[in-house]
């Protein structure tokens, strides 16, 4: 069975300036602070895409949601009802996607009011997949769904995983949905680091932090706003200290408002000269 339909025709509101939520873990808290810092600010995208725990905080974002009940629905939040399985023992997928359709329902992406996609990996092919289109909840469980972790989404002859395998910061997808800017939220900037250690979680760890350092390179490289919140402290798998994530992503995005600004005020100038 195939959950993710035919494709709608593209929609005018794309917009110019996208934005791009990056992959990580519990640390996706970050974003919730950034979102914040945008509405308190007026900054407002019209199309949003996200990888992994990117793709949750986008989708909510994307059907109108804003930060402050996601800061409720966060802190409310047990991971355990998420991921409850032993390691190397994969858990069911659809868990991820409950914490949107607990929200939203049977939410179709091509119904919120902004723009929305999500970026999984397909197994079969060894091929990103932009879902922009079906069921919301589901594309937020493959493209949060972790090898081993959990087992892939099945649609239709595709086994889809967490897109962070090939695009951990999905700028360039922004890019072929039509934007002329970017912003990303990089929430794991200190990735890639190796270890010493032999044990099997220490080397999965090591494992999956550089594929995800190889995985963000061009993500960087096509933002041309960078908000990259300090998260080192703070562990992918756990929520302790979530509030001060949000804080952190906050103050984060704060720091680049007026860059922001300033790409929003280019854009409605090349709009007004045309």
């Amino acid at each position: 069975m195939k959950f993710f339909g035919k494709k709608k025709a593209p929609r005018s509101d794309a917009g110019q300036i996208a934005l791009c939520l990056g992959g990580g873990g519990a640390r996706g808290y970050a974003h919730i602070g950034a979102l914040r810092a945008f509405e308190e600010n007026g900054i407002d995208f019209k199309l949003c895409v996200g990888t992994s725990v990117g793709a949750i905080v986008g989708a909510l974002y994307a059907a109108g949601v804003k930060a402050a009940e996601m800061e409720e629905i966060g802190d409310a939040l047990d991971l355990k009802d998420i991921r409850s399985g032993f390691i190397l023992t994969p858990d069911d997928p659809l868990k991820i996607g409950r914490i949107v359709t607990n929200i939203l329902g049977d939410a179709d992406i091509g119904d919120f009011p902004k723009r929305f996609a999500a970026v999984a990996v397909d197994l079969v092919e060894g091929k990103q997949v932009i879902l922009d289109s079906g069921r919301a909840g589901l594309a937020c469980s493959a493209s949060a769904c972790v090898p081993m972790f959990f087992r892939p989404v099945i649609d239709g002859d595709r086994h889809l995983v967490d897109g962070g395998l090939l695009n951990n910061i999905p700028a360039d997808v922004c890019r072929m949905l039509g934007a002329k800017k970017v912003v990303s939220v990089d929430i794991n900037p200190t990735r890639g680091g190796g270890t010493a250690e032999l044990g099997l979680i220490d080397v999965l760890k090591a494992t999956f932090s550089i594929m995800g350092a190889n995985a963000s390179i061009n993500g960087i490289r096509q933002s041309d706003v960078l908000i990259a919140p300090d998260l080192s402290r703070f562990r992918a798998t756990r929520k302790d200290g979530h509030d001060e994530m949000i804080e952190i992503g906050y103050n984060a995005a704060l720091e680049h408002i007026d860059e922001i600004k300033a790409l929003f005020a280019d854009s409605a100038g090349k709009g007004a000269g045309k």
